[in-house]
């Protein structure tokens, strides 16, 4: 119990006496499996935040995407009178899942710029802070400079692209990824055009929405829009020879491979 009570006093390079690395704050302590205990318990309370790249952070966005192109068949295929799902069933599921993919494309987009933040040798952070602490600090102190002044009662929005830039340009140096226009940005905003209709039951969401599936490439007829939902529409109807489901998902790969390449 002696010594495990010095574990209470273990500070972490950086800390008072400018000594470094963790062998020195077990100097002394000879027995390796207490050696050992202490090593795991400093590991825990100092490495709490899993550090990944950018390469980790798209491949999870993809796994997310696969994902979401392997369920909508599954629906497809149990659609109809020997199905399990009625067609208002398949509309409803097509629009929690269209709305899963952008949700992770904001996650994306807010992980991705937290990244470069804490890693940028020309960003803000880097550039103005010398030395840190602890060697996750980069991380954290990225994710506070982005979090809204207010967080966690008030949060920063993430869907539009273009503020997104606007961030990257305050906070990353010169040549930042965040390249605008991105070659999917036409397409993007017909995404957010989407997913405004579901998330939001406003007439200026609606409208927006009736007036994007009446316009190339779409062109829906009025017979077509009567009784138009956005989960019918994203399910039933086609974009480049596929379900607009599907080919929003497609959009949002290709804009996350040309962001981490």
């Amino acid at each position: 119990m002696e010594h495990i009570s010095l574990v209470a006093g273990l500070a972490w390079p950086g800390g008072a006496g400018g000594q470094t690395g963790v062998g020195y704050y077990l100097k002394g302590i000879a027995h390796p499996q207490l050696r050992g205990v202490l090593l795991d318990i400093l590991w825990v309370e100092r490495w709490t935040k899993k550090i990944v790249s950018a390469q980790t952070i798209r491949d999870e966005y993809f796994d997310t995407l696969a994902h979401i192109q392997q369920v909508f068949p599954k629906l497809m295929g149990h659609l109809g009178r020997n199905g399990i799902f009625s067609f208002p069933d398949v509309h409803k599921l097509s629009e929690g899942l269209f709305l899963s993919a952008w949700t992770y494309w904001e996650g994306f987009l807010r992980a991705l710029i937290s990244e470069d933040l804490a890693t940028d040798p020309k960003g803000i952070l880097v550039r103005e802070v010398t030395k840190f602490r602890y060697i996750n600090a980069p991380y954290r102190l990225a994710e506070r400079i982005l979090n809204h002044p207010d967080h966690p009662d008030k949060f920063v929005e993430w869907p539009d692209y273009g503020a997104v830039v606007k961030r990257a340009n305050e906070f990353l140096g010169p040549g930042h990824r965040f390249v605008t226009p991105l070659p999917q940005d036409s397409d993007l905003t017909k995404l957010r055009r989407i997913r405004n209709a579901i998330a939001h039951k406003s007439d200026k969401a609606w409208a927006s929405f009736t007036s994007l599936v009446s316009e190339p490439p779409f062109k829906l007829q009025p017979v077509q829009r009567r009784g138009i939902t956005p989960g019918r529409f994203l399910s039933s109807h086609e974009w480049n020879g596929a379900p607009v489901l599907q080919t929003s998902v497609n959009v949002l790969r290709s804009a996350a491979q040309t962001l981490v390449p």
